[in-house]
């Protein structure tokens, strides 16, 4: 008796059957399950043909043979050979999506909210790269809710073609928007720091305004093969469960793709980070000791070389912060990258279980949710705005609530005060 109930908790709670399905398209060969598409750049989950087998939906469709053979494997995942999932690693990664999830939503939130308020902030060209990030990494977020959904309750995707290609293309632009972001910041910091002089020119708000417009534009036309290509794809046919997954026509156009998305979104990206940081770091720590030297040998210059201490401090600090985000996006993305190089050039092909897609998935999550945290720990302006957010909100909530209180004390006292008056009236009669 218990072991039916631990298996219906599993069924109902995280898509049990879903995840033993998923073994056999690992093993069998038959797709490839390096990318389901949920976070697609970078070799992300992706439903594709794949070799060895050279599998082709179209000819699954009219060749009932190859279509027997799929369900025969699939009419039966329990009684396949595989171990069964643990109950606790399925309850410890739903909890972990949806932590992540109102984090993520939460903390993004707040970054738009506090430079739009804060006037100071909303000037500074870096803070609105930065908030042109928090609304791409805000986005993710919420694109992310219906494979959340799918993923605890074990339906497949059940908000139509339409809504899958929509919802695909959306998560894919704000993914290269993020990265996009992240680059257009690292140049911004380079030019402020290494050519002071020409920072006054090149980055004004006209031209802030130009390039966070073209970061959108280049997102969405690179993301539009996801619109054509993403389709809801039957992949239990017994059990009626369906998928968002993208589907290329041939296997060069899938290769050609996902090499373009690696050179394009993550190592070109990436190397151009490294680069301009290192120079601005450099840049930094060693005109902290000349600047010193410099306002220390003139007299009555107290207040200039406090002034200029401080300044190298606070774009110290955020170049800390900024580095810091390159990392968490480097070694977020770093696994299937990884894994797109080793199955390109190996001849055994890397079997991702279950528990590796979700890991891999929960740490490409993470990346959309960890900025804010990062501008909390490396920035005080961050720091201090949030902490008068908050406090805002929970005394707003709290008059709200003091509101409500007092308007339903003075109705019970009208009320009674009324059956009071009723009962004189009633009494002298």
């Amino acid at each position: 008796m218990t072991d039916i109930v631990i298996d219906q908790i599993r069924t109902v709670f995280l898509g049990w059957n879903f995840f033993r399905d998923l073994d056999f398209v690992v093993k069998y060969g038959e797709f490839s399950w390096r990318e389901m598409d949920a976070t697609n750049p970078h070799g992300l989950l992706n439903l594709t043909k794949t070799e060895p087998f050279g599998y082709n939906w179209t000819e699954t469709t009219s060749n009932s043979s190859s279509m027997e053979n799929v369900t025969g494997i699939f009419s039966s995942p329990g009684d396949s050979a595989d171990p069964p999932v643990a109950l606790g690693t399925i309850i410890i990664l739903s909890i972990l999506f949806i932590f992540i999830g109102v984090l993520g939503i939460v903390g993004n939130s707040l970054v738009i909210t506090v430079i739009l308020i804060d006037r100071k902030m909303r000037q500074s060209v870096t803070n609105v790269f930065i908030m042109n990030l928090a609304i791409a990494d805000l986005l993710i977020m919420i694109s992310f809710i219906p494979d959340i959904i799918q993923f605890i309750l074990n339906r497949g995707w059940l908000l139509g073609v339409g809504m899958c290609k929509f919802n695909r293309y959306i998560l894919v632009t704000c993914l290269y928007v993020s990265v996009l972001s992240l680059v257009s910041v690292c140049i911004e910091r380079f030019v402020a720091i290494v050519f002071p002089i020409k920072a006054q020119i090149l980055c004004n708000r006209r031209k802030n305004f130009i390039v966070v417009s073209l970061i959108w534009y280049v997102g969405f036309m690179c993301a539009l093969p996801t619109a054509l290509y993403n389709q809801v794809i039957l992949v239990n046919p017994l059990q009626n469960f369906s998928l968002c997954l993208t589907s290329f026509p041939t296997m060069l156009g899938q290769h050609v793709y996902k090499f373009s998305e690696f050179a394009l979104f993550y190592f070109i990206p990436v190397c151009i980070q490294i680069i301009l940081y290192a120079i601005i770091g450099k840049r930094l720590y060693v005109s902290t000791s000349e600047l010193h030297t410099k306002f220390q040998m003139r007299k009555d210059t107290n207040c200039k070389t406090d002034r200029t201490s401080d300044t190298i401090k606070a774009r110290k600090g955020v170049v800390k912060m900024l580095v810091a985000s390159v990392i968490v996006y480097t070694g977020c993305y770093a696994p299937p990258q990884v894994l797109l190089f080793y199955n390109a050039i190996s001849n055994t092909r890397f079997q991702e279980t279950w528990e590796f897609v979700a890991i891999v998935h929960v740490i490409a999550y993470i990346n959309s949710a960890a900025n804010p945290i990062l501008y909390s720990i490396f920035s005080q302006n961050f720091r201090k705005n949030f902490k008068k957010c908050l406090k805002c909100i929970c005394l707003k909530s709290k008059d709200k609530y003091r509101r409500v209180m007092f308007d339903s004390t003075m109705e019970s006292s009208r009320m009674l005060s009324g059956k009071g008056s009723q009962k004189t009236t009633i009494s002298r009669l």
